[in-house]
Protein backbone atom coordinates (compact mmCIF):
# COMPACT_ATOMS: atom_id res chain seq x y z
CA UNK A 1 0.00 0.00 0.00
CA UNK A 2 2.81 2.35 0.87
CA UNK A 3 4.59 1.59 -2.41
CA UNK A 4 1.41 2.38 -4.29
CA UNK A 5 1.11 5.73 -2.54
CA UNK A 6 4.74 6.53 -3.27
CA UNK A 7 4.30 5.48 -6.89
CA UNK A 8 1.20 7.67 -7.25
CA UNK A 9 2.97 10.64 -5.70
CA UNK A 10 5.94 10.16 -8.02
CA UNK A 11 3.64 10.00 -11.04
CA UNK A 12 1.87 13.19 -9.95
CA UNK A 13 5.18 15.02 -9.63
CA UNK A 14 6.30 13.72 -13.03
CA UNK A 15 3.02 14.78 -14.67
CA UNK A 16 3.23 18.20 -13.07
CA UNK A 17 6.79 18.77 -14.26
CA UNK A 18 5.94 17.55 -17.78
CA UNK A 19 2.95 19.92 -17.86
CA UNK A 20 5.12 22.80 -16.64
CA UNK A 21 7.73 22.09 -19.31
CA UNK A 22 5.01 21.79 -21.95
CA UNK A 23 3.51 25.12 -20.84
CA UNK A 24 6.90 26.79 -21.17
CA UNK A 25 7.38 25.30 -24.65
CA UNK A 26 3.93 26.41 -25.78
CA UNK A 27 4.55 30.01 -24.73
CA UNK A 28 7.08 31.30 -27.20
CA UNK A 29 9.22 34.38 -26.77
CA UNK A 30 7.40 35.81 -29.79
CA UNK A 31 4.04 35.49 -28.01
CA UNK A 32 5.53 36.94 -24.81
CA UNK A 33 6.83 39.87 -26.88
CA UNK A 34 3.41 40.41 -28.43
CA UNK A 35 1.78 40.17 -25.01
CA UNK A 36 4.24 42.76 -23.68
CA UNK A 37 3.38 45.09 -26.57
CA UNK A 38 -0.31 44.68 -25.79
CA UNK A 39 0.26 45.46 -22.13
CA UNK A 40 2.27 48.56 -23.10
CA UNK A 41 -0.71 49.78 -25.14
CA UNK A 42 -3.09 49.04 -22.25
CA UNK A 43 -0.87 50.89 -19.75
CA UNK A 44 -0.70 53.87 -22.11
CA UNK A 45 -4.49 53.89 -22.35
CA UNK A 46 -4.82 53.68 -18.56
CA UNK A 47 -2.46 56.62 -18.21
CA UNK A 48 -4.64 58.56 -20.62
CA UNK A 49 -7.62 58.01 -18.29
CA UNK A 50 -5.60 59.34 -15.39
CA UNK A 51 -4.39 62.34 -17.40
CA UNK A 52 -7.90 63.21 -18.58
CA UNK A 53 -9.26 62.86 -15.04
CA UNK A 54 -6.56 65.19 -13.72
CA UNK A 55 -7.27 67.71 -16.50
CA UNK A 56 -10.98 67.63 -15.70
CA UNK A 57 -10.24 68.26 -12.02
CA UNK A 58 -7.83 71.06 -12.85
CA UNK A 59 -10.32 72.75 -15.18
CA UNK A 60 -13.32 72.43 -12.87
CA UNK A 61 -13.78 75.58 -10.84
CA UNK A 62 -14.19 74.81 -7.15
CA UNK A 63 -12.70 71.30 -7.44
CA UNK A 64 -9.43 70.05 -5.96
CA UNK A 65 -7.74 66.71 -6.27
CA UNK A 66 -8.32 66.02 -2.61
CA UNK A 67 -12.04 66.82 -2.85
CA UNK A 68 -12.38 64.67 -5.98
CA UNK A 69 -10.80 61.72 -4.15
CA UNK A 70 -13.22 62.25 -1.29
CA UNK A 71 -16.13 62.24 -3.75
CA UNK A 72 -14.79 59.24 -5.67
CA UNK A 73 -14.50 57.16 -2.49
CA UNK A 74 -18.29 57.31 -2.17
CA UNK A 75 -18.69 55.34 -5.39
CA UNK A 76 -21.55 57.67 -6.27
CA UNK A 77 -23.64 56.40 -3.34
CA UNK A 78 -26.17 59.12 -2.54
CA UNK A 79 -26.10 58.56 1.23
CA UNK A 80 -22.31 58.76 1.32
CA UNK A 81 -22.34 61.87 -0.86
CA UNK A 82 -24.84 63.48 1.51
CA UNK A 83 -22.67 62.50 4.48
CA UNK A 84 -19.71 64.40 3.02
CA UNK A 85 -21.99 67.33 2.12
CA UNK A 86 -21.44 67.04 -1.62
CA UNK A 87 -22.88 69.94 -3.57
CA UNK A 88 -24.98 69.39 -6.70
CA UNK A 89 -22.17 70.50 -9.01
CA UNK A 90 -19.80 68.06 -7.29
CA UNK A 91 -22.23 65.19 -7.80
CA UNK A 92 -22.64 66.12 -11.46
CA UNK A 93 -18.87 66.44 -11.87
CA UNK A 94 -18.32 63.02 -10.29
CA UNK A 95 -20.88 61.55 -12.67
CA UNK A 96 -19.17 63.13 -15.70
CA UNK A 97 -15.74 61.87 -14.66
CA UNK A 98 -17.06 58.39 -13.88
CA UNK A 99 -18.80 58.21 -17.28
CA UNK A 100 -15.61 59.27 -19.06
CA UNK A 101 -13.59 56.69 -17.13
CA UNK A 102 -16.13 53.94 -17.83
CA UNK A 103 -16.11 54.72 -21.56
CA UNK A 104 -12.33 54.58 -21.66
CA UNK A 105 -12.24 51.33 -19.65
CA UNK A 106 -14.70 49.77 -22.10
CA UNK A 107 -12.47 50.91 -24.97
CA UNK A 108 -9.46 49.34 -23.27
CA UNK A 109 -11.35 46.08 -22.93
CA UNK A 110 -12.34 46.16 -26.61
CA UNK A 111 -8.79 46.93 -27.71
CA UNK A 112 -7.38 44.19 -25.49
CA UNK A 113 -9.84 41.63 -26.88
CA UNK A 114 -9.09 42.63 -30.45
CA UNK A 115 -5.33 42.62 -29.94
CA UNK A 116 -5.41 39.29 -28.11
CA UNK A 117 -7.31 37.70 -30.98
CA UNK A 118 -5.16 39.26 -33.70
CA UNK A 119 -1.66 39.35 -32.20
CA UNK A 120 -1.31 36.28 -30.02
CA UNK A 121 -0.94 32.89 -31.65
CA UNK A 122 -3.99 30.97 -30.51
CA UNK A 123 -6.05 34.13 -29.99
CA UNK A 124 -7.90 34.50 -26.72
CA UNK A 125 -6.90 31.00 -25.66
CA UNK A 126 -3.22 31.86 -26.17
CA UNK A 127 -3.68 35.13 -24.29
CA UNK A 128 -5.25 33.33 -21.33
CA UNK A 129 -2.47 30.73 -21.36
CA UNK A 130 0.15 33.48 -21.12
CA UNK A 131 -1.76 35.32 -18.40
CA UNK A 132 -2.17 32.11 -16.40
CA UNK A 133 1.48 31.12 -16.88
CA UNK A 134 2.63 34.55 -15.71
CA UNK A 135 0.79 34.05 -12.44
CA UNK A 136 1.91 30.46 -11.85
CA UNK A 137 5.16 29.77 -13.69
CA UNK A 138 8.28 31.57 -12.44
CA UNK A 139 10.33 30.65 -15.51
CA UNK A 140 7.77 32.14 -17.91
CA UNK A 141 7.41 35.16 -15.65
CA UNK A 142 11.20 35.73 -15.69
CA UNK A 143 11.28 35.48 -19.49
CA UNK A 144 8.36 37.89 -19.74
CA UNK A 145 9.92 40.44 -17.38
CA UNK A 146 13.07 40.54 -19.51
CA UNK A 147 11.03 41.01 -22.69
CA UNK A 148 8.74 43.55 -21.02
CA UNK A 149 11.72 45.66 -19.93
CA UNK A 150 12.98 45.70 -23.52
CA UNK A 151 9.57 46.76 -24.80
CA UNK A 152 9.24 49.47 -22.15
CA UNK A 153 12.75 50.76 -22.93
CA UNK A 154 11.94 50.92 -26.64
CA UNK A 155 8.66 52.70 -25.90
CA UNK A 156 10.31 55.37 -23.74
CA UNK A 157 13.15 55.81 -26.25
CA UNK A 158 10.59 56.39 -29.01
CA UNK A 159 8.51 58.81 -26.98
Amino acid sequence: MRKLSLLMASMMVLLFSVNQAKAQEEISDENLYRYALMMEVVESMKKEISDKTNDMIKNQEGMTGQRYLELAKTGGDEEKLTAIEAKDFEKKFLELVTNMQDEHKAAISDVLNTLANKMINGGAKGYKAIRDALSSDDAVKARYETIQQQVASAATAGA
